[in-house]
């Protein structure tokens, strides 16, 4: 069930323009990743850093983005690169490709494989499929649980700390987006990364 929440979630968040809906998705993706993810490692410390970086992907990410949305009014369309056919298709190609990856011989032994693979290859597809800069900070964040899956289904026996230290990066490139993106506002309103080549020199 969790597996099929988070495909569905993945979907999702390649398909859809509108902020709040990809964001709903978001929130059930990533709840999904996190779920799938717990560090085997049980000690106080590291559930607590694990808590901690969960409640910054699960809440304080969206609650950023809606606070940027309302505070300077910027419209609530992603953008999306390719009308919902193209879309459509590039979903389905990408949940193909992620579970004929987890299918390989080096990774058929592995449970959870195909889902990491879709989960990866979903948040990548998210840059492709959306302009507006905002969905890319989504797709960031989406990415940043990834690899705390990732690293808790492909390399069991590493340290819970050194699993979770690795979103730690994403999770400070997305603070770091999200800062970027309201400084832009007043550049271009609608984010979007195709009217920002305007900056360059």
């Amino acid at each position: 069930m969790i597996h099929d929440a988070l495909i569905v979630s993945a979907v999702l968040l390649m398909l859809d323009a509108r902020l709040r809906s990809a964001l709903a998705a978001y929130v059930i993706f990533t709840g999904a990743t996190l779920w799938l993810a717990i560090p085997h490692d049980h000690r106080a410390p590291a559930l607590m850093f694990f808590l901690l970086l969960g409640m910054v992907k699960l809440f304080a990410g969206p609650a950023l983005i809606i606070t940027i949305v309302k505070r300077y009014g910027v419209p609530e369309n992603l953008s999306t690169s390719f009308n919902l056919a193209w879309r459509f298709g590039i979903a389905v190609g990408v949940v193909s490709l992620g579970g004929f990856v987890g299918t390989l011989p080096a990774f058929a032994h592995i449970a959870l494989a195909r889902t990491v693979f879709t989960a990866v290859f979903a948040s990548g597809a998210i840059f492709v499929l959306h302009r507006n800069l905002l969905a890319h900070v989504i797709g960031l964040l989406a990415f940043g649980s990834c690899i705390s899956l990732a690293g808790a289904v492909f390399a069991p026996g590493l340290s819970g700390a050194s699993e979770l230290a690795d979103t730690f990066d994403v999770v400070l490139a997305t603070i770091v987006a999200l800062a970027v993106a309201r400084a832009l506002l007043a550049f271009d309103p609608k984010l979007d990364v195709r009217s920002l080549r305007g900056l360059r020199g």
